[in-house]
């Protein structure tokens, strides 16, 4: 990596140089490689990811020899790119599938499999452009133009800008869009490359942990931590350790004053005087005669009047004469 540059930018260079030597520490410094074309950067980052160095060029060779060229290896399945890497490679089927969609993608988007032409005019555009229709990686496509073509972009996602902040390489407040410019502006070629591969490759150790936050250095590592962050951490823990609980605050003794004995007044026992319970007159309650039945009078059946027939007067014989 370039010597920290005086300016504005030397305190920012001192400390992606810091971060970046510090994870190389862990997992080692590679000499920068050239490639041929965009695509064999690309499935190169792929092989690489989660594996030693040396077995990822081992690979890049079966591949190499296997297939005549990226046009034959697309055509071929995925059984079969799996048996060319080997059964002990490292997620054999994961990065084998992972190749085929790559291959197929770039086969989609133009028409073609060698595309050193179409990179030297609008090609870039729409190479960059592939990680919003498709599976390929933003920062994978980024390196692969930083070491193919010598374009000076920083292959960076969010996840590696969050790890970068974490490990104090950078501003906390900065958007992927500012960081990308200002190490553009501060790292050379190999100082990009260099910061982007460790940060990727210790990103992928805590998230296939089951990870999401970012980790210390020393994170699942049996050395010490290359920037001293897991001091503070022990500190903390130790901090903890030492706090009870609860602070609560020493309560000061109350000093009792003697209590002056009181002198009693011997109480004169009073005389109560009996109540005189009153007997409770109890009403004799008055028993309510039973209700005379109602005498019901007797219905005198009344006679039917009879009319008096008329008595017939009988005629006295006349004495006229």
């Amino acid at each position: 990596m370039a010597k920290p540059a005086a300016g504005p930018d030397a305190a920012l260079s001192a400390d992606l140089a810091r971060v970046t030597e510090a994870l190389e520490e862990r997992y080692g410094r590679r000499k920068q490689q050239a490639y041929e074309d965009v695509i064999e950067a690309l499935v190169q980052q792929i092989l690489e990811l989660g594996v030693p160095e040396r077995s990822a060029k081992d690979a890049m060779k079966r591949l190499r020899d296997e297939f005549i060229d990226w046009n034959d290896m697309r055509v071929a399945t995925v059984r079969e790119i799996e048996d060319v890497l080997g059964v002990r490679y490292q997620k054999v089927r994961e990065k084998a599938e992972d190749l085929r969609h790559l291959l197929a993608d770039l086969y989609t988007a133009f028409r073609r499999m060698d595309i050193r032409e179409a990179l030297m005019g609008d090609g870039i555009e729409t190479l960059r452009a592939l990680p919003e229709t498709s599976n390929i990686r933003r920062d994978f496509v980024d390196r692969a133009l930083l070491l193919a073509l010598s374009l000076k972009v920083f292959p960076c996602d969010e996840e590696q800008l969050r790890l970068l902040k974490f490990l104090g390489g950078c501003p906390k407040a900065w958007t992927l869009q500012q960081a990308q410019k200002r190490m553009e502006e501060s790292l050379d070629i190999e100082g990009l490359d260099r910061l982007s591969r460790t940060l990727r490759e210790h990103v992928q150790m805590y998230q296939e942990a089951g990870l999401d936050e970012p980790q210390i250095i020393a994170y699942g590592w049996d050395k010490p931590d290359p920037l001293g962050m897991d001091k503070a951490k022990k500190a903390d823990k130790a901090d903890k350790a030492e706090k009870p609980e609860k602070s609560e605050k020493p309560k000061t003794g109350k000093v009792d004053k003697p209590a002056t004995a009181k002198v009693e007044k011997p109480k004169t026992a009073k005389t109560e005087k009996p109540k005189a319970e009153k007997p409770k007159a109890d009403k004799p309650k008055v028993e309510k005669a039973p209700a005379k039945p109602k005498a019901e009078k007797p219905k005198a059946d009344k006679p039917k009047a009879e009319k008096p027939k008329p008595a017939k007067v009988e005629k006295k014989p006349s004495t006229k004469k």
